[in-house]
């Protein structure tokens, strides 16, 4: 594919998302990329939505269980008069019972996903979406699978580091959140997550990488040119957290693009199926609160200081955009996502 540098003039972009699939800009040069060409305008087919075939609540077809979020975390108050040592026995004591039941919420999770209809939490990526799209899966379970599925693999570190450590665990765990599962994030754990997430997005834009206004396509990083591929596929990785912070440096010395891009294209994936199956089962307002939350991370969305409705706003924009983006394929979307505060 030809495409050819043009003059060094950007328009003003505020605070964009995701990478756009018709040009990137360097601090040296911009490259247009021509994606697709039609001389006629085509006629859009919208994807045919096949209704969940279990009768749901859209509440109960678009939430996963509460157990696929952590417990709440109830530390007791210090006494006047109690000495410290006793205190800290018994703040240890809640953090117990707190690992304890995040641990139990797993196994109740792997349960519920091994009663799925036709062994699905024992298959493929594929045949998971497959069934999201067929309507044998609500939104509510294919989360329940990924979920699950990520949380089960993260137990044994978890364990290890538990053992080891005993009581200073939540002291430890803050430096390895990647690799504790999800149930059992501490209050303090989620909030440093989410700010270290939406920094990285803060650098991928100060480092004049224009981001998609919307769903990204894999045709459309496909057709860049290498180091412009190499760029977007890094940008994007670091802005969804697909790869630890130390890994920024090397990049691609030591750590192959390939393995990036592995990385991304199975988020598009994951993400153009839950955007399908939360139209399907209901829409982005009868979301519960904290699931508006989490979809917004896993799209890039900042969300730290906005109110749950302009959220929620965000979420339904990045569908239209989907939907805008099959439509009209000629059609730059030049203006971000996000709604302040």
């Amino acid at each position: 594919m030809l495409f050819r540098p043009s003059i060094r003039c950007r328009q003003p972009q505020s605070g964009p998302i995701l990478f756009s699939p018709r040009f990137i800009i360097s601090s040296s040069k911009t490259l247009y990329l021509p994606i697709r060409n039609y001389t006629t305008p085509r006629e859009y087919q919208s994807k045919p939505r096949v209704p969940l075939q279990r009768s749901q609540a859209a509440s109960v077809a678009l939430n996963p269980p509460s157990t696929t979020h952590p417990p709440p975390l109830s530390l007791p108050e210090k006494p006047p008069d109690l000495p410290k040592y006793k205190n800290y026995f018994r703040v240890g004591k809640a953090y117990g019972v707190f690992y304890k039941t995040g641990l139990k919420a797993i196994w109740t999770n792997y349960k519920l996903a091994r009663a799925l209809p036709n062994h699905i939490f024992s298959s493929g990526q594929a045949k998971v979406h497959q069934a999201v799209r067929h309507g044998l899966l609500s939104r509510a379970d294919f989360q329940l699978i990924r979920r699950t599925r990520r949380d089960i693999n993260k137990v044994p570190l978890f364990a290890l580091i538990w053992l080891i450590c005993g009581g200073f665990t939540p002291l430890i765990v803050i430096f390895f959140t990647g690799a504790v599962p999800r149930t059992i994030w501490i209050p303090k754990q989620v909030r440093k997550a989410r700010e270290e997430a939406e920094r990285r997005r803060s650098k991928s834009r100060k480092e004049s990488v224009v981001l998609f206004a919307g769903p990204p396509r894999r045709s459309d990083i496909e057709s860049m040119p290498d180091e412009p591929q190499r760029n977007a596929l890094k940008s994007y990785a670091q802005s969804l957290g697909l790869y630890p912070a130390w890994w920024d440096r090397w990049i691609p010395t030591l750590v192959p693009t390939s393995l990036i891009k592995s990385r991304v294209y199975r988020r598009l994936g994951e993400l153009e199926v839950d955007d399908f199956a939360i139209e399907r089962d209901g829409g982005a307002g009868k979301m519960a609160g904290e699931e508006v939350r989490m979809a917004c991370e896993e799209r890039g969305i900042d969300i730290l200081g906005k109110e749950e409705r302009n959220l929620r706003m965000d979420l339904e924009r990045w569908m239209e955009r989907g939907e805008e983006r099959d439509k009209n394929a000629d059609e730059k979307i030049r203006y971000p996502i996000g709604t302040g505060k």
